[in-house]
């Protein structure tokens, strides 16, 4: 068997090694480049988790990188979750608290990629998901406040689980267009995933939150605590976006794509080789994708 210890990286190159292990063809072309079908048993996985961010160890997606091809993409094969995870808290202790802040806001995009999409009307799942979103921010903060805050660690870890354990995205449509979009910029420059989402989401729910104006409103009430006031919608939920923001400064994330050392020059290849997602509330082109780069660069 393999015994996978460490983050989200860790996680998914185990899972990849997994499935090598028992196939004799090319696990890209046949398993990443296009969806395949597992059937066989691929080597068996074991979890100890070091970082709570990706949720890997309750599912079984693994994001894998292709330098050659400068392609980063996303399966997720029921045949390869682990067969136990051990999830301490005590064990995301000594973990930098750059990657811990970067991994927890990785936990708030996977639930904010799954709220922000369709249906709209009252739903279990929105229920659950302002709940996780409340408790990624608050626990987060006490983490930062309190490294060894076994509690705020504990409850980061449990949110990691509950929003890629496919239970929120019950009934859901999905968007997942900034992770399309990071993953890209991560095949090109390596960077930091967590921290690639940081800078992309405000300017890209600026570009979107019209075509999803209820829903945004929402998050600003129930996620932020933001009070109407005499705003209109879209002044509420512009708030909530300009909360996002300033909840990612607080934390210490990058807030441009120039601080993760991408080149200008960079940015129309990134933009033009990134998917595109069938569940946003407005579905992107390559050229707004590359515009929203453009506002993220400085």
């Amino acid at each position: 068997m393999i015994l996978a210890v460490g983050g989200g990286s860790v996680m998914d190159c185990c899972k990849a090694v997994s499935l090598a292990a028992r196939y004799d063809g090319d696990v890209w072309d046949d398993f990443w480049a296009r969806p395949g079908v597992i059937d066989f048993e691929p080597l068996p996985l074991g979890v100890i988790v070091t970082v709570a961010g990706t949720g890997s160890e309750c599912n079984g997606g693994a994001v894998i990188t292709n330098e050659a091809k400068k392609i980063k993409t996303g399966r997720d094969y029921p045949a390869l979750n682990a067969r136990f995870a051990l999830m301490d808290p005590t064990c995301t202790y000594s973990v930098p608290q750059k990657q811990m802040v970067s991994g927890s806001f990785d936990i708030l995009s996977h639930i904010m990629e799954t709220y922000f999409s369709a249906p709209d009307e009252d739903n279990v799942s929105d229920d659950i998901m302002e709940a996780l979103m409340r408790s990624v921010i608050r626990n987060l903060r006490a983490a930062i406040r309190d490294p060894r805050d076994y509690t705020a660690r504990s409850n980061l870890m449990w949110d990691a689980t509950m929003a890629e354990n496919r239970l929120i995205k019950m009934g859901k449509q999905c968007d997942f267009e900034c992770h399309n979009m990071e993953h890209q910029l991560g095949a090109y420059t390596n960077c930091n995933h967590g921290c690639g989402l940081a800078v992309l989401h405000p300017v890209y729910y600026r570009h979107i939150f019209q075509d999803g104006l209820p829903k945004f409103v929402k998050f600003a009430q129930s996620v932020w605590g933001i009070p109407r006031e005499g705003k209109t919608d879209a002044e509420l939920a512009l708030a909530g976006i300009d909360a996002l923001a300033a909840f990612i400064r607080e934390i210490g994330l990058p807030t441009t794509l120039k601080e993760l050392g991408a080149g200008k020059d960079q940015l129309r290849p990134i933009a033009d080789s990134c998917g595109i997602s069938q569940g946003s509330y407005k579905k992107m082109t390559h050229e707004e994708i590359y515009k929203i780069f453009c506002e993220c660069y400085e």
